[in-house]
């Protein structure tokens, strides 16, 4: 029988058909729709806050009302409206549209303007509608507010965009930020909870309570709690304006409806008639109610708009009770409609207050999903639009009405918003957007729902009890996956791994320096990295093509043999073939971008300087431009003429050098202007790509969580080597399998070696395989059929005796990373340097060139291996060794006062030090101490502390 013949029944995986395609590389008509799709929920989100979300918070703005003179002024939003990102008006350009790519090059804000409609009226009565610009906010790329939106992948190209954008993000100051999505608890459900600190909020709190978030329609949020006292009654708190408020729950429920006393007491024991207790609390919750003298709804509002109206800043004319509705209306379940909805929404949540007091209900559980929804970021950006957009306070002592015109303090009340436009601190990430994956679960219908966008919020009508409540809203959103599972899905058999071991590649693998982008030339960030010889894996999973993850490669296929050769492969530590290394292995760059704005070295309106050089400056040494700026290309090293401006006024000139002690070359300088295009030549963004091989220290990692460190360049010829000649790139250690487990690396060198020899890409997508269809019977298969061992192991010869070792080891092809942790980023080392002005210590921090701390644990360690002498030098003599002077008889180290100079016509010129304590100078002895130490002596001194010296 054919020993190929079963390998070759089964579904071969994919071929690499693709990178030798002659298509291969030409920009699509459409983008790739699986890839847009991971970005879809942050870009639909925030379609849905800048259209319909923007005009329901406008609506749901109160108006802003005052009295002048006797006049009754309001304004009211109308309505909203965010547009594209264009340049300002009077700008003279060909393209009025601004995008994204300008926004990174030059370090600015992608940003549309924001402008109202508000109406302003005297008395009630309407004396016009005025169109406001109230400032900027910015724009999440792709979506239909930027001038990207739907365009197809070469004209993305055009305007120097990736082929694929997904946009989800912001660029503010030029850097691409992403708004993280948060856990909220679920909204408008009563949560029962027991939280022990409650106790603490008053006299008779207990630790039982009702949580409810409640959110309208366009997203704003006030959390209500019930809260159980331990006489039987519950008392209802809120937060306004930031500050909580506690509100007997009786005159909540009377205010709101004009019930009866008896119809509300039958309304809150329903189900429970015969509960003596519960009766006896519901009667005395009432009976508070009417002990301050309130016996209907009219009362109880005029009571309550008394109490809270100091705290409301509503407009004076407001009467009492209208001060209540407007409390009622901004704080209390403000996701209902009406009052009576609200009245029955507050009777279910005491009723269910009671039964978790008495242990009829458990505690609801806030870590639960069924009780969390997810805030996306159009959401959370909506949230603080609607925020922003009520007017500012009117400032006092302006001019009056006129002929009931526009004031002219008008222009002070609409003050456009200030400051960077960003959303709440925090919230900003530098890395790619994040999904959440999961089904949900609606219990107020007992069955699973599944939402698809952020537009269709729906609005479920809950039964309880034979009562209707409209309103409760249930709005979560699935999405189709995480950023985390979609890392976890380029793991080549996972499997067949452990599971933290999976975790830690999903870690790892945002750490990869790998290709990340194709427009290096039209990028300003502050670093990114660059592999400059990536591969193609032989070995990934089907997510790795339906992501098209060539275009982006994230490692190299190296020749990996499990062999402990040598001691250089301890813990985790490897070896690679230093001929390798030296034919590009995980060869890579960084590109580092420094913006210089001429503006920031001069004062304000002065515009003198600009780039340039002085004729005939023997400082440039031909090494920089007519500009002043060094030539692409060119080698820059420490000291180097860096750029060069001059000072019009003066006639000055001012060479700049280059600091950094890595050596890079110039990759591209670009000239920067400023939004209106009228900017001078003041700024340029110098972009530096430094080269970053691989180095002793640097750190590697498989695609299974199995990470090393570069620990020698091992010369080929004292490698091993197999009988075909062939030696391996790198050399991992066995001892990092048993523990770890991860088998899905042993397959993945097993398929990655057949791929080799039969010039297939194979399939590693998990769950393909089982115990009935094993991989190692397939892959062994194939690589028997090659004509190599079944296992995958080959006889290795040492390369420094040149004989046979006696062990079979194992030996394949496997896809390594390089990752962005470096030491020519980490090394720290200090001879001398800056001292702290005060201890006159070392100072810390690698940026100052300062020095490793040397803590109480580091001395442990040296009085623990006996080197004392060792330790004395370190926290001495190379710290803060300073020569005293003390007077050995009074031991004091502050008396010793040196004379004072002898006159100039003296002919003694030796001055002696005498103790200011004993009148004596034949006392005084120097001694070697800290100088941290004569610090604390004079501090100690200050606090009329005394301290005496023991001088020996």
């Amino acid at each position: 029988m054919d020993p190929g013949s079963r390998w070759r029944n089964l579904p071969s995986g994919p071929t690499l058909k693709h990178l030798t395609d002659p298509s291969y590389g030409i920009p699509r008509e459409q983008q790739k729709a699986a890839l847009q799709e991971l970005t879809r929920a942050h870009v639909e989100s925030f379609n849905y806050a800048v259209h319909e979300g923007l005009g329901l918070a406008v609506q749901a703005i109160p108006p802003f009302e005052f009295a002048f003179k006797d006049e009754r002024i309001s304004f009211t939003i109308l309505d909203a409206v965010i547009s594209p990102p264009t340049v300002p008006k009077g700008t003279i350009c060909k393209e009025v549209s601004v995008y994204p790519a300008e926004c990174r090059g030059r370090r600015s804000t992608y940003r549309g303007k924001l402008t109202a409609d508000i109406n302003w009226a005297v008395n009630g009565i309407s004396k016009g509608i005025i169109k406001q610009f109230l400032g900027y906010v910015p724009i999440m790329v792709k979506s239909k507010l930027c001038n990207l939106h739907s365009l197809p992948p070469q004209a993305l190209i055009e305007h120097h965009e990736e082929a694929e954008e997904m946009g989800g993000y912001f660029i503010i100051n030029g850097i691409e930020k992403v708004i993280r999505m948060l856990i909220m608890p679920r909204r408008n459900f009563p949560i029962a909870m027991i939280r022990p600190k409650w106790k603490t909020r008053g006299p008779g709190y207990t630790q039982y309570g009702i949580s409810m978030h409640c959110v309208r329609e366009e997203h704003s949020a006030v959390n209500m709690n019930l809260h159980y006292l331990e006489n039987g009654t519950v008392m209802l708190n809120f937060i306004y304006r930031k500050e909580l408020f506690f509100l007997p729950l009786g005159f909540a429920l009377k205010a709101l409806v004009s019930f009866s006393d008896y119809q509300i007491f039958q309304e809150l024991i329903k189900g429970k008639e015969d509960d003596s207790f519960l009766r006896n609390s519901v009667s005395q919750m009432l009976r508070i109610v009417m002990e301050e003298g309130c016996s209907t709804q009219k009362q109880v509002l005029n009571y309550l708009g008394g109490c809270f109206r100091v705290k409301l800043n509503v407009p004076d004319w407001y009467p009492n009770e209208q001060a209540a509705e407007f409390l009622f209306n901004q704080c209390i379940c403000i996701h209902l409609k009406s009052n009576t909805e609200k009245f029955y929404m507050l009777c279910l949540m005491t009723r269910k207050l009671f039964a978790l007091a008495k242990g009829e209900c458990m505690e609801d559980n806030p870590d639960s999903l069924v009780n969390q929804e997810v805030l996306t970021p159009g959401q959370l950006f909506l949230m603080f639009l609607k925020g922003s957009l009520p007017l500012m306070e009117l400032p006092t002592g302006h001019t009056v009405l006129r002929e009931k015109r526009i004031p002219p303090w008008m222009e002070v009340v609409l003050i456009p918003m200030t400051g960077k436009p960003s959303l709440y601190p925090g919230l900003f990430l530098f890395t790619t957007p994040c999904r959440l994956a999961r089904p949900v679960q609606n219990l107020e219908l007992g069955k699973e729902e599944l939402i698809g966008t952020m537009e269709q919020i729906f609005m479920n009508v809950a039964i309880f009890e034979d009562e209707v409540f409209a309103g409760v809203t249930t709005h979560q959103e699935l999405f189709p996956h995480s950023l985390l599972s979609v890392i976890a899905n380029f793991i080549p058999f996972s499997d067949h791994n452990q599971s933290p071991r999976n975790m830690y590649q999903c870690q790892m693998g945002k750490q990869t320096m790998g290709f990340p982008l194709l427009t290096y030339q039209d990028r300003s960030d502050n670093k990114l990295y660059r592999l400059q010889t990536p591969q193609s894996p032989l070995v990934r999973p089907s997510m790795y093509d339906y992501y098209e993850m060539d275009n982006y490669p994230i490692g190299t296929n190296a020749i990996v043999a499990v062999i402990s050769y040598t001691g250089y492969d301890m813990e985790d530590a490897m070896i690679v073939n230093k001929a390798s290394w030296e034919r590009g292995f995980a060869h890579g760059s960084v590109y580092k971008s420094e913006f210089i704005d001429l503006s920031e070295k001069i004062k304000q309106g002065d515009s003198s300087l600009v780039f340039g050089i002085k004729p005939g400056d023997p400082r440039i040494l031909q090494k920089l431009d007519d500009d002043g700026l060094p030539f692409i290309g060119a080698k820059l090293q420490y000291g180097d003429p860096y750029y060069s401006y001059l000072n019009l006024n003066t006639g000055e000139s001012f060479v700049m050098y280059y600091k950094s002690k890595e050596n890079c070359v110039v990759d591209n300088i670009k000239v920067c202007s400023n939004d209106t295009g009228s900017g001078k030549f003041k700024c340029v963004c110098i972009t530096m790509r430094v080269p970053r091989n691989p180095t002793i220290g640097d750190k590697f990692a498989s695609r299974h969580g199995q990470k090393g460190i570069l620990s020698r360049l091992w010369p080929a010829e004292d490698m091993p080597f197999t009988e075909s000649g062939m030696v391996p790139d790198i050399l991992f250690n066995p001892h990092g399998f048993p523990s770890r487990m991860t088998i899905g690396m042993l397959i993945e060198s097993m398929a990655g070696k057949s791929a080799a020899l039969h010039g297939l890409c194979h399939d590693a997508t998990p769950f393909i395989f089982s115990e009935e269809n094993s991989a190692l019977e397939y892959f062994g298969e194939m690589l028997k059929a090659a004509g190599y061992n079944f296992y995958g192991t080959e006889r290795l010869y040492s390369g420094i005796s040149g004989l046979e070792l006696e062990a079979d080891i194992f030996i394949g092809v496997v896809y390594y990373q390089r990752l962005r942790h470096m030491v020519s980023d980490k090394f720290q080392v200090r001879t001398t340097g800056a001292r702290d002005r005060v201890t006159n210590q070392p100072v810390g921090g690698r940026n100052v060139q300062g020095g490793i701390r040397f803590g109480e644990m580091e001395r442990d360690a040296l009085l623990a291996h006996g080197t004392s002498f060792l330790l004395h030098d370190r926290l001495f003599n190379c710290s803060d060794r300073s020569v005293a002077h003390v007077c050995v008889k009074c031991g004091s180290l502050l008396s010793p006062l040196l004379e004072k100079p002898p006159p100039s016509w003296s002919a003694m010129r030796n001055r002696k030090y005498n103790c200011t304590l004993c009148n004596r100078s034949d006392t005084i002895d120097t001694v070697s101490v800290p100088y941290v130490f004569r610090y604390f002596v004079a501090e100690l001194a200050a606090m009329n502390i005394k301290v005496k010296l023991d001088v020996v």
